[in-house]
């Protein structure tokens, strides 16, 4: 299954989840919460998943889909949303094959 990640250096990758939480728990443009913790946030988009988690310094994003096209417009959708809480630290999600 084709996958992605971006690390994005930030001191307040925990802030940024707990937006993330509270922005994405209301299902906005069709997706799902499948678990949220104070660490990690897993989203179902429907046709990929996407785990987000934190630790002291760093975000990390993970996306997954069955397509490698699907992916990669999902890719897009999630480092704008990404990108938009992120403009005051001018976070840019860069992504690369997952290992």
């Amino acid at each position: 299954m084709p996958a992605l990640e971006a690390r994005l250096d930030t001191e307040r990758a925990e802030r940024y989840l707990g937006q993330l939480a509270s922005h994405l728990s209301h299902g906005p443009g069709g997706l799902t919460v499948v678990s949220a913790s104070a660490e990690e946030l897993v989203i179902d988009l429907g046709t990929a998943t996407w785990t987000i988690r934190s630790s002291p310094r760093q975000l990390l994003l993970h996306l997954r889909a069955e397509d490698a096209s699907v992916l990669e417009q999902q890719s897009a959708r999630v480092a704008h949303r990404v990108e938009q809480i992120g403009r005051r630290d001018e976070l840019h999600v860069h992504w690369n094959p997952a290992r």
